[in-house]
């Protein structure tokens, strides 16, 4: 069976009816919520997000139909799926709930076996897309980092002082602050402290000279697709002082 942490709506104000889902539900292991009226689900909405709503079409406060709108409002079709429940599986009804935004509909009185099949393959496709928004969240993040990483030295501005600053944002993800930092202090967080200590040894002795070194980077990059191993370059541009790091791909 599908997870079955999230609550499964059931909106009907027939208590004969509402039991009898609960009651099948809950023998299967499902977390059941009842609710009587169209205000009651309102409400539940307004403070939790159900796995799935079974929702009877005639309500007598709220409209079936206008509570299918007002759930569609708050969730898409995709995140929570809703089952309408209606007397005949023929006529408008039918039609109109599912172009309003029911994935699904039942007919009364409830057969056990379909019921349950009809729950268990929506909640499973929900959590399938879910699942793939998540990953395709995840791969365009490392696609912006990775781009962070390729232009850690080609955004720059300079202050008044003749001092570099770094205007990447997405650096912030790799160097907590790395935004607000001069370019030296980020030369000094991505490197070893060995590595630039070397290099500001070299620099000591020739300021002006372009110093170039190939080193290990002590940050993990290799979650992004890169290799640990860095080409440093630093020389004087005017009076300000500029650090390239270009990272190598592993492809």
């Amino acid at each position: 069976m599908a997870s079955k942490q999230q609550s499964i709506l059931v909106v009907d104000d027939c208590p004969v009816s509402r039991g009898m889902a609960v009651s099948i539900l809950s023998a299967c292991g499902y977390s059941a919520v009842e609710c009587g009226s169209g205000v009651q689900c309102i409400d539940f909405l307004d403070h939790e997000v159900p796995a799935l709503i079974l929702l009877d079409i005639s309500m007598p406060d709220i409209d079936g139909f206008d509570l299918l709108r007002q759930i569609r409002q708050r969730h898409a079709a995709d995140a929570v799926p809703v089952l309408l429940v209606t007397a005949s599986a023929e006529g408008k009804d039918v039609v109109r709930g599912l172009t309003t935004g029911a994935n699904d509909y039942l007919v009364k009185p409830l057969d056990r076996t379909a019921f349950l099949a009809r729950v268990y393959n929506h909640i499973s496709l929900s959590q399938i897309r879910r699942q793939s928004e998540e990953d395709r969240l995840k791969v365009s993040s490392l696609i912006n980092l990775r781009r962070a990483i390729e232009e850690l030295n080609h955004e720059v501005v300079q202050r008044e002082d003749g001092s570099l600053l770094y205007c990447n944002d997405l650096l912030g993800k790799l160097i907590e602050g790395a935004p607000a930092m001069r370019a030296e202090e980020i030369a000094a967080r991505l490197l070893s402290i060995d590595t630039y200590s070397e290099l500001r040894e070299a620099l000591g002795k020739e300021p002006k000279a372009l110093v170039e070194r190939d080193v290990q980077v002590p940050f993990d990059v290799g979650q992004y697709g890169y290799q640990q191993r860095c080409r440093v370059r630093t020389a004087m541009h005017g009076d300000a002082r500029i650090w390239v790091l270009q990272l190598e791909s592993k492809a």
